[in-house]
């Protein structure tokens, strides 16, 4: 079994958002803008938020919004559904370091980042990708509502 499992859910679900034994959730909010309904649920275990930004959704406001929902709630790991090189970008601002210099962000620095380190990850497939890192992916695609 993976350590990862994804569940698509509503914000307005009335099931907890718990982990299953030995898995970390990857939600992935139908519903509303995924940052923002993972902090207002303010799960208490680590988790993960899958993210697919809609095309010309400024990269800093998601980081962000991301960065907003990891000082509230667990956030741990964060699926962003679009390029590497944003991914990076994305992790870096996350974890409180610069923007890579070539990047459009280039030295920007989102001050204190998330209170525990956040790993970024893209999707390929059924797997998770990050440098040095392909880990497959237990799909839960029922919408829980």
């Amino acid at each position: 079994m993976s350590v990862f499992r994804r569940r698509r859910v509503h914000l307005t679900t009335p099931k907890e958002w718990t982990p299953d034994a030995g898995t970390l959730l990857l939600y992935e909010v139908l519903d509303a803008p995924g940052a923002l309904a993972l902090a207002a649920r303010a799960p208490t275990e680590p988790c993960g938020l899958w993210i697919e930004p809609e095309v010309g959704y400024p990269l800093v406001l998601l980081a962000r919004d991301l960065l907003t929902s990891a000082r509230i709630a667990p956030l741990v790991e964060v699926v962003y559904g679009r390029d590497e090189a944003n991914r990076l970008v994305l992790e870096e601002l996350l974890n409180g370091r610069a923007a890579p210099e070539e990047s459009s962000l280039a030295g920007l620095v989102l001050p204190g980042g998330a209170p525990q380190p956040v790993r970024v990850w893209t999707s390929e497939g059924a797997d998770l990708r990050r440098p040095g890192a392909v880990v497959p992916l237990d799909d839960d695609l029922s919408s829980h509502s």
